[in-house]
């Protein structure tokens, strides 16, 4: 099973100080491979009582985003498949770089 880590990195307001958007990235870790996906999460409910921005903390908007991505957290299960994506890459990679005149 997967663990997640959440990092709020901006949150963007209307003119009245209410949050509406969190940019935010997860990081998915199975124990040995770990992914970091940048998302952007819009909130359809306006809070019954907003929480002053100045009052709010980085635990809060993560419960937010978690509340509102409901039971099957569609950004846990998006942050699965970008590392299992990345484990294949990992694995047997189809692209490789660097320059021809470095030494190997």
């Amino acid at each position: 099973m997967n663990t997640y880590a959440y990092k709020v990195t901006n949150l963007i307001r209307d003119p009245n100080g209410i949050v509406v958007t969190a940019q935010f990235s997860i990081t998915a870790s199975d124990g040995v491979d770990s992914f970091t996906h940048n998302y952007n999460f819009g909130f359809a409910n306006k809070p019954v009582t907003p929480t002053a921005f100045a009052d709010l903390t980085e635990a809060k908007v993560i419960e937010w985003i978690k509340r509102d991505a409901g039971a099957e957290n569609q950004f846990e299960a998006s942050a699965d498949a970008e590392l299992a994506a990345y484990k294949l890459r990992k694995a047997a990679p189809v692209v490789t770089a660097g320059v021809p005149w470095a030494a190997a």
